[in-house]
């Protein structure tokens, strides 16, 4: 009986082996290409954002230089409008502040408000000014043609000052130098960029992941929370709107969400993951809980800022809690972007913000 059940246990066993080793092996799941996702942002993103900010650029200044033959209040509306879609194009290429953008100063130079009013005037009334010296950052840019173009005065100081209209004129034209630098540079980093995949602080991948949420924060803090009191105690201040003087501020912001969220969806026109971006990445990591939570609250946010009627000036003094409900939607998307996503892509966020979120 002994000797039976012995026989049995070594069939068993031998029966065993032979199914474990016949068994299939398991099939692993390919490593994410970081490569594509990064080729796709260099190609389909910042390329095509530059190139279409250059024409933007080109067309203010073609605008300008109609209403300089021509100082009517109509040919002022139109550099107006192609001021807008300038700024409003800005929005992509200010969240690449790493490589080109960078080393040239790009975004600082561009982008940095609100502008400071009474160097621009001190500037224009007594000339020798260097627009490329750092006490000239707060009246250069977008910004100071927000001014510029705006501010109630507008039309008669380009009609019967000169040196209004010279500053104006080189203030665009500063921009557009600058521009094809940085243009120049990205057509050689682009290769640099497409191949720096790693995730130590110093890679393409995590310069960009660290910019992207970088830009998101700056977004919620300078577009809105800074006026809006939250780092004042509640006391607001609109002297630090941005485009106050035009009162193109929510479309800005807007603008912003929306370029932060075609990079995400590694689209520039798309609400949804049909590139190869943020998103799709999550994906593959088996996120797509928090994926698809990220695209949600984006178009929770821009659904926001569309409800508003009247200017953020406005709106501050007569809306405060709709503000405050759309600041906390631009919060709450934080923790999803800057804790959640930078976690599962193995990124340290290494920037500094004082927002103690």
């Amino acid at each position: 009986m002994i000797k039976n059940l012995f026989k049995y246990l070594v069939v068993i066993i031998a029966f065993v082996s032979i199914t474990a080793g016949c068994k299939k092996p398991a099939v692993e799941t390919p490593d994410f290409d970081k490569a594509e996702l990064l080729g796709n942002v260099a190609a389909n993103i910042v390329l095509p954002s530059l190139n279409d900010f250059d024409a933007k650029l080109s067309a203010l200044k073609l605008s300008f230089e109609v209403f300089e033959a021509d100082r009517t209040l109509a040919n002022l509306e139109v550099v107006r409008i192609d001021w807008k879609a300038t700024y409003s194009s800005w929005q992509t290429i200010k969240i690449f502040d790493f490589g080109p953008v960078l080393v040239n100063g790009f975004k600082g130079s561009t982008g940095t408000f609100p502008s400071d009013t009474t160097q621009i005037q001190s500037n224009i009334s007594n000339g020798g000014y260097n627009l490329a010296s750092a006490s000239n950052v707060d009246a250069i840019g977008l910004s100071a043609l927000d001014y510029l173009l705006y501010q109630p005065t507008a039309l008669d100081d380009f009609v019967n000052n000169t040196s209004y209209t010279v500053y104006t004129s080189e203030l665009i034209e500063k921009i557009i130098n600058e521009l094809t630098v940085v243009n120049s540079a990205w057509t050689s980093y682009r290769s640099t960029f497409i191949a720096s995949t790693g995730t130590e602080t110093t890679s393409a991948f995590s310069l960009l992941i660290n910019e992207f949420n970088k830009d998101y924060e700056l977004s919620k803090n300078a577009k809105l929370g800074i006026p809006l009191g939250k780092q004042s105690l509640g006391i607001q201040l609109p002297e630090y709107i941005e485009a106050r003087n035009s009162a193109y501020s929510f479309d800005l912001l807007r603008h912003s969400m929306i370029s932060l969220q075609g990079l995400y969806n590694g689209d520039i026109n798309s609400s949804s993951g049909s590139g190869v971006g943020f998103h799709e990445y999550l994906i593959h990591l088996e996120r797509s809980d928090l994926a698809n939570d990220i695209n949600s609250k984006f178009n929770s946010i821009i659904a926001k800022i569309d409800s508003f009627q009247n200017s953020f000036e406005i709106e501050m003094a007569s809306n405060q809690s709709e503000l405050d409900e759309l600041y906390n939607l631009i919060q709450q998307q934080v923790v999803n972007l800057k804790t959640d996503m930078t976690s599962a892509f193995g990124v340290l966020i290494t920037y500094q913000d004082n927002d103690g979120d």
